[in-house]
């Protein structure tokens, strides 16, 4: 049986340019995804200020979906789940910090699933959100262009037109790529290096994990794919996900430079701290590796862990 056979994901290289000097935070993901959230209500929204829970029009509003994502009814398989991950992820590419006017920034937009096809709603609520402003001055930008992948524009400032091109990236595409990566990289299928490139901040015995042994890292990590699969793209990941953890229990870890990164920075739009503290760093892992590949290679894109929709738990294979 195939796995994940209606999976699909795809990225784009958002492009920003700042018209006024914009001051942001060491994680920008948060900032933007902060602004963009109202902006693309606005643009959306025929109901007004009415709580989207109780709005008739829920099921079929694309703020909702994207933004405040609940479970469906009959979403038997994830009966505790509260809290669905959001189908997108935006991965800023710098932590610049200031940008003059003139100077540009971008971020790396991935869509899951049915989101794909709200990407017009995305770009035109960055492109609103450049006249209001982001950051602690409320700096401007335009939207100066969106690229795919393979650099197709999506985007540009001269036309303000979205071509949604059918780009999207399928799981059998990833287990290839998976499988191309063990070949060319490793001498062996049985090591493994994660670099955390963002602080990655995963759940275990009730508290933030201050380590990561392999199958604490695999647990968030399918628990987080499967979901995204089941509410975004309709289909239930048919693994043995008690027998693939207890085979994940026999990874070892052999090397480890992680360590805690304390974050805080202020939030405008709810007006208070928050926190974006993590494990950064690398871990070695040595064990029988190669079934749970093709999942990893996947969470480089997906990224794992608490806030991953904005940045965090961002990771690299190595």
């Amino acid at each position: 049986m195939s796995l994940l056979q209606n999976f699909r994901l795809a990225r784009y290289h958002v492009i920003l340019t700042a018209r006024s000097t914009i001051m942001m935070p060491t994680y920008t993901g948060s900032t933007l995804q902060a602004g963009f959230g109202p902006a693309f209500r606005k643009l959306v929204c025929t109901q007004g200020s009415i709580d989207c829970r109780d709005c008739t029009l829920n099921t079929v509003c694309s703020y909702p979906y994207n933004f405040e994502t609940a479970p469906f009814e009959g979403a038997d398989q994830f009966p505790a789940y509260d809290d669905v991950p959001r189908p997108f992820v935006i991965d800023p590419l710098g932590t610049q910090g200031e940008y003059r006017r003139g100077e540009s920034f971008a971020f790396q937009l991935t869509l899951i699933g049915r989101a794909i096809d709200h990407l017009p709603y995305f770009l035109v609520s960055f492109r609103d959100l450049g006249e209001s402003g982001i950051g602690k001055k409320r700096g401007r930008f335009q939207l100066t262009q969106v690229l795919t992948d393979s650099r197709e524009s999506v985007y540009d400032s001269d036309t303000q037109m979205v071509h949604n091109f059918d780009n999207a990236l399928r799981f059998a595409e990833i287990q290839r790529e998976a499988l191309s990566l063990l070949a060319a990289r490793f001498d062996s299928l049985n090591t493994l290096t994660l670099h955390l490139l963002a602080p990655t901040r995963i759940a275990h015995d009730g508290k933030l994990a201050d380590k990561l042994p392999f199958h604490i890292f695999w647990k968030h990590l399918i628990e987080r794919i499967s979901a995204l699969a089941y509410f975004h793209c309709g289909e239930s990941l048919e693994i043995d996900f008690k027998e693939l953890i207890e085979k994940a229990k026999t990874v070892e870890t052999t090397e480890t430079s992680l360590e805690w990164k304390d974050v805080t920075q202020h939030t405008s739009r709810q007006d208070k701290k928050a926190q974006f503290d993590g494990l950064v760093g690398n871990v070695t892992y040595e064990g029988e590796l190669a079934m749970f590949m093709p999942f990893v290679v996947l969470g480089e894109l997906l990224h794992v862990g608490k806030n991953a929709m904005f940045g965090l738990g961002k990771y690299r294979i190595g």
